[in-house]
């Protein structure tokens, strides 16, 4: 396909708004084709103003006001008659992140069979209603597709291609007003049309103009919704038999960052939402069907956690070779029910997480083993690292320093989420002394940065039980559960760089919350010509009391992958099993998981 792309702006009143949405355009030299919708006479004198001598700008008119949705159809039915492969659409007010467009076109020459669309970045002014109403509309999607692929259906900045848009508007009735963006996005799913998204900020500016009408468009989304259901129902064997293809093609050993977090902060603030509504009970009584849901869809995570619990099961059976039965956890063979249960407390330890953040979790819900080696370092003025692990509810430690006045954790994360759910926490408890810090690589820079935090008494919080998403060479294998595993070598090598003391923490529900906080190392020099073996007994050491808590709680252990599926290593000699998942799962690391 030739690629060939144009910009697509519906206008409709926003007279004191589009020149200058359309002064930050011109550096693109893109062909732009405005749609005046029906404007009234101040909007349509500025629109003949600004394209006068502008051969980039286009100008079409139709009349009176029929919707946004026809007015994109309008534009993209002339893009493809003027010779145009694709049409960025974009609103005029310029509440989109222009300086993304390169990013979104880029994306479509890669694939340009796609729809592409940015899923918005708010910072705090998109309105609570409109935030919270996106989530409704997007659970909806997800049932109307049978899939987590579209993590959001909302957002007017994405990229048309041009030919299976227009074919797909000349044979099926699309919604014509703000129904429009969700109803052509499912039905050209549901067509064949691979769905792509780019992360975007998106901010509501002061002087904005919505045309956004709470009743009618509120009906209009519902009816809608209730369309798009009728049509799932019958495209259910369709849709059924493309998710069996695509799951054939997922190699049972996929790295854990390749499962991507669709709907993972969003997921987080609909909880929010209903938290607040319901409570904590309320909400654990919601987890039933919530959890039942995710269990029948997401046969990937149910499979990898049956076989975990497996897992278990027979190493503690070798482990007591003088009995009949395993002296753990488990006294029979797990099956669907223990997994059910595994994911069940995935979701209260979702609840608890909110529930620490909103500071309905205090201190004396918890029981605290190793606390005071904490509290010695805290009144020695160091700061230092806490490995954790996706073990029990590690965001609970901030009940650790519960009153200790001036203590900062920060957790560093892997993924996109972390300001969003930095923004959320503060909102729920203002107090909070607990900040979340993306990474992707440790560069000098970041380094740095991470130094200066722990020689001013900060304390680092980092899981140490998943390979880098960047590097995943990057470990070395140590015995755990029978067998070995994949553990990163990037954590260890920071905490030797730090020069700081280190603490492991395990917190598993257990009644109450119970804290295991051990000593692990006063600082970790790594000499370079001991690298290698400092590093396989830091690793080892720390797999062998991650498997004695993981024994403990095996139904807290929430890695919902392959987690012995060995990484692509020179240095382990070890061959690829990963490739991409081309349908990507709800929520996190395991299709649920936030961070």
């Amino acid at each position: 396909m030739n690629f060939k792309p144009c910009l697509l702006i519906p206008v409709y009143n926003h007279g004191p708004l589009i020149a200058a949405t359309l002064a930050r355009l011109k550096s693109f030299d893109l062909q732009c084709l405005i749609v005046d919708d029906g404007s009234d006479a101040d909007t349509t004198m500025v629109l003949h103003a600004l394209v006068e001598g502008e051969s980039w700008l286009t100008l079409f008119r139709q009349t009176p006001n029929q919707g946004k949705g026809v007015a994109v159809l309008r534009g993209i039915a002339e893009a493809r008659r003027l010779g145009f492969s694709h049409a960025l659409q974009l609103d005029a007010d310029g509440q989109h992140a222009l300086e993304d467009i390169p990013a979104l076109l880029a994306m479509a020459r890669l694939a340009p069979e796609a729809l592409i669309s940015a899923a918005p970045i708010y910072d705090d002014t998109v309105p609570r209603s409109r935030l919270y109403g996106r989530y409704i509309t997007h659970i909806w999607v997800w049932v109307e597709t049978l899939s987590f692929s579209i993590i959001d259906s909302m957002c007017g900045f994405r990229v048309y291609p041009v030919a299976a848009s227009d074919d797909l508007a000349s044979v099926q009735s699309i919604g014509r007003r703000m129904d429009f963006d969700t109803d052509i996005m499912v039905r050209l799913y549901w067509r064949g049309v691979p769905v792509e998204f780019l992360r975007s900020k998106v901010s509501y500016p002061p002087n904005g103009i919505s045309h956004f009408s709470p009743w009618a468009d509120n009906l209009r989304i519902s009816y809608m919704h209730t369309r798009l259901v009728c049509g799932m129902l019958l495209r259910l064997p369709m849709l059924l038999g493309r998710k069996l293809n695509r799951g054939k093609k997922v190699l049972k050993g996929s790295h854990w960052s390749q499962l991507r977090e669709s709907g993972a902060y969003g997921g987080m603030v609909l909880g929010v939402a209903c938290y607040k509504l319901l409570g904590r009970q309320g909400m654990r009584l919601l987890l039933y069907p919530i959890i039942g849901y995710f269990f029948l869809r997401n046969g990937q995570a149910r499979r990898t956690s049956r076989e975990f619990l497996a897992r278990v099961y027979r190493f503690q059976l070798n482990s007591d070779s003088g009995s009949q039965q395993p002296a753990g956890y488990f006294l029979r063979p797990p099956g669907l029910l223990e997994s059910f249960r595994h994911f069940m407390k995935f979701g209260r330890s979702v609840i608890d997480r909110i529930g620490s953040w909103s500071g309905d979790i205090k201190r004396d819900d918890a029981v605290f083993v190793g606390r005071q080696q904490l509290l010695d370092c805290i009144e020695s003025g160091r700061g230092g690292i806490l490995l954790t692990s996706h073990l029990g509810n590690a965001e609970m430690f901030r009940a650790l320093v519960d009153k200790v006045a001036g203590v900062k954790m920060n957790v560093l994360v892997f993924n996109d989420n972390a300001a969003q759910i930095n923004r959320l926490m503060k909102r729920l408890n203002p107090r909070a002394d607990l900040e979340l810090i993306q990474i992707s690589t440790v560069d000098p820079g970041t380094a740095m940065m991470l130094n200066e935090k722990v020689t001013n008494g900060e304390f680092l919080v980092v899981a140490a039980d998943r390979t880098s998403p960047t590097a995943p060479e990057k470990s070395m294998l140590a015995p755990f559960l029978g067998q070995k595993a994949a553990f990163p070598q990037g954590v260890f090598i920071l905490a030797g760089l730090l020069d700081c003391p280190v603490f492991l923490l395990f917190c598993l529900e257990q009644g109450k919350h119970h804290f295991y906080l051990e000593h692990f190392a006063d600082s970790m020099p790594i000499p370079r010509r001991q690298r290698a073996t400092l590093l396989q007994g830091y690793i080892e050491r720390y797999a062998q009391r991650l498997q004695h808590y993981v024994l403990m709680a095996p139904d807290q252990w929430f890695n919902f992958f392959d987690f012995w599926a060995l990484p692509e290593s020179p240095e382990l000699g070890l061959p690829a099993q990963a490739i991409k998942n081309e349908e990507p799962v709800a929520g996190g690391n395991t299709g649920m998981d936030n961070y």
